[in-house]
């Protein structure tokens, strides 16, 4: 059976290995203090010269709120077209007030949609990936591709998107997927609770950065609008249609009667007043039953407004927007700090392979 004391000679001899190895080490690096401060001093120009190569970044903020006025309102129907009505949770099971609206905003559909916007872009009427590619000089990237059709790719205000070719297809795609992975689109729900929810762009262009944001909500809520409320718009066309019908009606045995009222009807034969009063008996029916289709048609227009959110934006991207950007003595100091740190660490390499050899 050991001796519990017998551990603490071998613990000390490790500490002091540890301490005494730390001293050489130190002792080492002090010995190559010009090479570890020209590296610093390298990496410190390299960062300030960055400062002018790196072009800022600019963050477009929105956010906003959903109103609901009904319990059964707000966007559950959307939720149920995109398979998520079970996951909500229990207060209203709108899409707009749980986690699927984040995901919602930033779908391909919405996103691409937006992308294909036209804009007054500097001055020019192009579609918001236009503007991207050309801020970006991805032209003259894809001048040395193999593939011809990317050196003069655009994409026209008025072409239809079955029209697109497979590379005008997979280059939106592509930026899509840039935006999403690189998180230059964010969406956040701040707090379950609130329900307030953020969404932010990046990008090197600070009015592309606003325009996508303010069109990508325009996108999302017309999106959302044309898919809770065409049932609705369908019932209300129907009923539209058919009060169109009924007056016609209406107005035709209105004519009739009065038609038939001129004719000068002998006493002797009172039978010839009765087509008089079918017409109108008639008028009366198709009278009666217009007011209550009208009453109906306005009861169908009541609940498409209740089924209509209101979207309550509380922030909007407005200029200046937020910028970021690598100044001259933030890159001075991060330059120098990672230029010396990374000296620091192959030197201590080097010197340890050595030891072990």
């Amino acid at each position: 059976m050991s001796n519990p004391g017998d551990k603490i000679p071998v613990n000390e001899v490790t500490l002091k290995s540890v301490i005494e190895k730390i001293k050489i080490s130190w002792h080492y690096l002090l010995s190559k203090w010009i090479m570890i401060v020209v590296f610093g001093f390298g990496g410190a120009i390299i960062g300030f010269g960055l400062s002018f190569v790196i072009k800022p970044k600019y963050t477009a903020h929105l956010s906003f709120a959903l109103i609901e006025r009904n319990s059964g309102g707000g966007l559950a129907s959307l939720a149920s077209s995109f398979g998520f009505s079970g996951i909500l949770g229990g207060n209203n099971g709108s899409a707009f007030s749980g986690d699927n609206l984040l995901e919602i905003i930033k779908s391909r559909y919405a996103v691409e949609k937006t992308l294909l916007t036209p804009v007054e872009f500097y001055g020019e009427k192009k579609t918001l990936i236009d503007a991207y590619i050309q801020f970006n000089d991805l032209h003259k990237y894809w001048k040395k591709s193999d593939i011809t059709e990317l050196i003069n790719l655009n994409y026209p205000i008025n072409q239809q998107r079955e029209t697109f070719s497979r590379v005008q297809d997979s280059i939106l795609y592509d930026v899509y997927q840039l935006f999403i992975k690189t998180n230059s689109l964010t969406v956040v729900r701040k707090d379950k609770k609130i329900g307030i929810v953020n969404v932010d762009f990046t990008s090197k262009n600070e009015q592309f950065s606003k325009l996508f944001v303010d069109h990508l909500m325009r996108q999302t809520t017309q999106f959302y609008s044309e898919t809770r409320t065409a049932q609705s718009r369908a019932n209300i066309e129907m009923m539209e249609h058919t009060a169109d019908s009924i007056r016609n009606l209406y107005e035709s045995s209105l004519y009739h009667s009065a038609a038939i009222s001129q004719v000068n009807i002998n006493t002797a034969l009172q039978t010839a007043a009765v087509p008089r009063i079918k017409q109108e008996n008639n008028a009366q029916l198709y009278g009666a039953v217009y007011a209550e289709v009208l009453k109906n048609l306005e009861t169908l227009k009541l609940d498409m407004a209740r089924e209509t959110p209101i979207v309550q934006i509380i922030d909007t991207p407005r200029y200046p927007l937020k910028k970021d950007k690598l100044g001259k003595l933030k890159g001075i100091v991060f330059g120098g700090f990672t230029g010396g740190v990374l000296i620091v660490f192959y030197l201590l390499g080097a010197y340890n392979l050595r030891e072990m050899l």
